[in-house]
């Protein structure tokens, strides 16, 4: 689409972050194929090159243009993978290893590269390493699996032509930007603004849980992480009291994390951000773009609630927050003009995902693929919790700032989130009270 765009909500906020932050890679989303067999690079070439023909939003930059980020399509052009071979070197995984972190921290500049880029590393016969690694801007969860799936299909279709590809998608994300941009001109007597004044005025700032360090003046997405397992019988009871409570295993884990952080908070609340995607029509959900959005939960934790109780109040606070997620959180924050500090993110710090399945993986007949996220070493928050139940298997990742928080730390509050979680599934009728005992002492906030 020739000419020049308006950018999204979601698009803005993360435009900005860039311009504040040249070169940070905390929005980068890194997909790491390990590869057993040869594949084919000018197949995969070939259906890099269709699926970033398909998704305009993969060959857009983003420019400023009077005074505000504006998004440009650029013609779309044969995508070329670099192969890099370490097969020589005295220890090729380590090798991969290094590379392979290289190129997912590499910064993306917004207003002259490809939303997508690829390096191709071969370790020896049959080995290899696929680094395909996206910014944020462009992309989103869902938008993964589109990815996955397309140069899956590309991949086998090589040399059959684009007949034999999957339809293409209605229209392009600049389409969806621009309409959002007109429903959001005049936001008088908005029901989701409304509510969110509501929920969110006196929100305390910050509202997250004391570190080990004094706040850094500025944020620098310096981070870590620590995995974990989730009890294989807590994780199925966290699925009865859900079923039991009318809600979603979500509701479940909200509930024990804003225990965890309520009680290290020493407060009867946690305030607690997720993400919710807004893909409306079955256009959207083929389209690769940005549509996910962030709602604010604040979960009341008082200490004679019992844990039921608790999970029946995560459930009603994320519905409502999901009612009222199309309003984009950036444009939330513009209206309600929450305290501003470039120490901390408007309104929450803390974060929780749960999603069911991993990345969808990468088909190439011939060889096998494995297919994870790779590390960026940031942290978008001062805590993000991410859960995903895959394969019977239900295990967690918390994603910690190194300016605040040891690692030691952060996993005692993985253990406080594991320890409370068994023992409110184990038994619902227990007490906030009771539970708060397997978590630390608050400490006084730093900084």
């Amino acid at each position: 689409m020739a000419g020049d765009h308006p950018v999204s909500r979601a698009q803005k906020g993360l435009w900005i972050l860039d311009r504040f932050h040249p070169g940070s890679p905390a929005y980068a989303v890194p997909l790491l194929h390990r590869i057993e067999g040869e594949p084919d690079v000018a197949a995969l070439e070939w259906s890099l090159s269709e699926v970033v023909r398909r998704h305009e939003v993969l060959r857009t930059v983003f420019r400023l243009r009077a005074g505000a980020p504006r998004q440009t399509v650029r013609p779309a052009e044969p995508v070329r993978i670099p192969v890099l071979d370490v097969s020589a070197h005295p220890d090729p995984a380590a090798e991969a290893e290094r590379l392979a972190s290289a190129e997912v921290r590499r910064p993306f500049d917004l207003a002259a590269d490809p939303m997508i880029r690829a390096l191709l590393i071969r370790q020896g016969p049959r080995r290899h390493l696929l680094c395909l690694t996206l910014h944020h801007i462009a992309c989103d969860g869902w938008s993964v699996q589109i990815l996955q799936r397309e140069l899956s299909a590309g991949y086998r279709a090589f040399g059959k032509g684009t007949e034999a590809l999957p339809e293409p998608p209605a229209e392009q994300y600049v389409a969806f930007a621009t309409r959002q941009a007109e429903r959001l001109a005049d936001l008088s007597g908005h029901p989701a603004l409304d509510h969110w004044r509501r929920r969110l005025a006196d929100v305390p700032a910050p509202a997250t849980v004391p570190g080990d360090r004094p706040r850094p003046p500025v944020w620098d997405f310096s981070g870590a992480h620590v995995r974990f397992d989730v009890d294989p019988s807590a994780a199925e009871r966290a699925g009865l009291l859900a079923r039991a409570c009318r809600a979603t295993p979500y509701a479940v884990f909200l509930a024990a994390f804003a225990l965890v952080a309520a009680a290290r908070r020493g407060c009867p609340e946690a305030v607690i951000g997720s993400p919710v995607t807004h893909r409306r029509t079955e256009g959207h959900h083929r389209m690769i773009g940005m549509f996910v959005n962030t709602v604010v939960q604040r979960i009341a934790v008082p200490p004679e609630a019992t844990f039921r109780d608790l999970v029946l109040g995560a459930r009603d606070e994320s519905r409502s927050a999901l009612a009222h997620g199309e309003l984009p959180f950036e444009t939330v924050v513009d209206e309600l003009n929450p305290v501003r500090d470039p120490g901390f993110n408007p309104l929450y710090q803390l974060m929780l995902t749960y999603q069911e399945g991993g990345p969808a993986g990468l088909e190439l007949p011939g060889c096998s693929v494995t297919t994870e996220y790779g590390d960026t070493a940031t942290a978008k928050h001062d805590l993000s919790l991410s859960l995903t139940r895959a394969e019977g298997r239900c295990t967690g990742r918390l994603e910690y700032s190194t300016k605040l928080f040891e690692e030691a730390t952060a996993r005692r509050i993985s253990e406080e989130f594991r320890a409370v979680l068994t023992a409110g599934v184990g038994d619902p009728r227990r007490t906030v009270g009771e539970l708060r005992r397997t978590v630390a002492e608050p400490a006084r906030p730093l900084g």
